[in-house]
């Protein structure tokens, strides 16, 4: 049975639609700096600390790196990465902050009550490639 041409330009065109508005009512909820922990009780919400004794500059190299593994959506800026889904382009806020000698990451859904594991997950995938990474030795000052 063939669908008609009509319905499958309504249902991308309905995929977009709900793309757009996903991202505009993210908006307001946008995480301006690194929060000091997770929200009580948040399902969506991951936190990790890692040692790492880098400098501020090859963090930063790793984690711009790192980001263009990632969904072609997703954005970079020193100590903040924005980082979407898949599928629905639902938009994360990635923060990390070296504090020489510890790397702390913070990732927070910005819609929606629990995430499915994405944060952790996000978290976990982040880990692996950072202690993959090929570090020069130049350590934190």
């Amino acid at each position: 049975m063939e669908f008609p041409r009509q319905k499958i330009i309504i249902a991308i065109g309905a995929y977009f639609g709900l793309l757009i508005a996903i991202n505009l009512l993210s908006i307001p909820f946008e995480l301006e700096e690194m929060p000091e922990k997770c929200p009580d009780e948040s399902m969506n919400c991951a936190r990790m600390t890692l040692n790492l004794d880098v400098s501020d500059s090859e963090l930063n190299q790793a984690m711009k790196e790192w980001e263009s593994t990632r969904a072609i959506t997703s954005s970079f800026e020193e100590g903040h990465i924005v980082d979407r889904t898949f599928f629905m382009q639902f938009p994360d806020d990635l923060f990390y902050e070296n504090t020489c000698g510890n790397v702390e990451f913070h990732s927070q859904s910005r819609l929606g009550v629990g995430d499915m594991g994405v944060n952790q997950n996000r978290l976990d995938n982040l880990k692996e490639f950072l202690e993959k990474y090929d570090w020069s030795g130049v350590t934190c000052q």
